[in-house]
């Protein structure tokens, strides 16, 4: 086709074009929804912003933490949209230039806000510490999260589903900050008598962002509330203690790394007195689990293994302060296990000298051998990919049987 005709179809195509992209709705971010976080959000283009990670002080307006966000977008379906990740500086143990993210760190996404994936490419500008993300969203909303999100409407599916088990207890040991339920469950044999059982403890997500050992644990209790027969046979020989979600509040409402009070859930743990009612008051998520942990110490039944999970960036390991020859042997015994059956993919020796502050002052103060261990968000190279929420379930899995094996053997 030539002459008039065909550059007046040109031009109406462009005009009905131009039209369309005029009339294109706004796009929408939200986070009017369990545990989202997002800060200000500047806008470029129609399709292109810069949205700053709004982060968390600790009680003195010190540490400020970035390594959380989560947020939907709508009216983005067939869009080229572009977003820029900012802000993401911060501080750590009062040294400023903490950054939360690098070159490996990639965000998820999810049509559903469900099922996630990571983004399949990222561009991370190493010089502003900024992260920028092009894609074109299949559907007209879609969730973006640092990792794969696990909120308390998560904890309280799993805790109604293991709660139908007759083998399983689950309790309320006390309350945060902000009046919402800690849990604690209890898995074993009831027809086997206790006497002569081993018992293994098992918490996560004193830090909310850390919401990959919220998954782990879901997988291990899951695992251990089963009618698989690898799971009864060990419920007939040990009792599982597992504290679910440290800071609740945090998770609910898009925190970091402190409760509402702006206190750490993990370094402040050989501080909190039980007999100081301040500590109760400022803590209570340490104080509560604390004086579980020491009931159970004093009861006749000593915790003969507590494992406290954590997720970092590129690295994973095991710290503890349980240092005596039996203690040693175990720490040794459960590393080799794990490092041989499992997807733990360990950037280093366990060290027998570490986090003082933390749960791991529970063997000073009461000889129970404790352990914290990091689980990266970055790639593994024993998966040879970063892990997912399904990587998580299973190696839950995995590590309540090394849990077991290291204690029986």
């Amino acid at each position: 086709m030539s002459g008039p005709f065909f550059r007046l179809a040109i031009l109406l195509t462009a005009a009905v074009g131009a039209q369309a992209a005029a009339q294109a709705p706004s796009i929408i971010f939200n986070t009017s929804f369990e545990g989202a976080s997002l800060g200000r959000v500047e806008k470029l283009g129609e399709t292109e912003f810069r949205c700053h990670v709004q982060g968390q002080h600790d009680e003195r307006g010190r540490n400020r933490q970035a390594t959380w966000y989560y947020f939907r977008m709508d009216r983005v379906g067939g869009r080229e949209i572009t977003l820029t990740l900012t802000d993401l500086v911060g501080e750590y143990n009062d040294r400023p230039g903490a950054v939360s993210m690098n070159a490996d760190t990639v965000p998820v996404f999810s049509a559903d806000g469900r099922q996630w994936r990571h983004f399949p490419t990222m561009q991370w500008n190493d010089t502003a510490k900024e992260a920028t993300l092009r894609f074109r969203p299949e559907t007209d909303t879609v969730w973006i999260a640092h990792i794969p999100p696990y909120t308390p409407r998560d904890l309280r599916l799993l805790l109604d589903d293991v709660g139908r088990s007759p083998d399983a207890r689950v309790e309320v040991i006390g309350k945060t900050v902000q009046g919402r339920d800690l849990h604690l469950v209890t898995v074993t044999d009831p027809g086997t008598p206790d006497d002569g059982k081993k018992l293994l403890w098992l918490q996560a997500r004193q830090h909310a962002w850390e919401a990959g050992t919220s998954q782990v644990l879901d997988g291990a209790l899951r695992f251990i509330t089963s009618d698989d027969e690898r799971a009864r046979e060990l419920r007939r020989r040990i009792v599982f203690k597992l504290q679910p979600m440290g800071d609740p509040d945090g998770c609910a409402t898009g925190k970091v790394r402190f409760n509402a009070h702006g206190y750490d859930v993990n370094p402040h743990w050989d501080k909190v007195d039980l007999r100081g009612k301040e500590y109760l008051e400022k803590m209570p998520e340490i104080w509560y689990v604390k004086k579980a942990v020491y009931g159970q110490a004093a009861s006749g039944r000593p915790i003969d293994l507590m494992v406290n999970l954590h997720n970092t960036e590129t690295a994973e390991y095991i710290d503890t302060l349980a240092d005596d020859a039996a203690s040693r042997a175990l720490v040794q015994r459960f590393f080799k296990g794990l490092t041989e059956r499992t997807r733990f993919d360990p950037s280093r020796e366990p060290t027998f000298a570490a986090g003082s502050g933390s749960t791991n002052s529970l063997y000073r103060e009461r000889k129970i051998p404790v352990l914290l261990m990091e689980l990266r968000i970055g790639t593994s190279k024993k998966l040879g990919r970063r892990p997912t929420v399904e990587d998580r379930l299973a190696f839950g899995r995995e590590l309540i049987q090394e849990m077991a094996r290291a204690v029986l053997e």
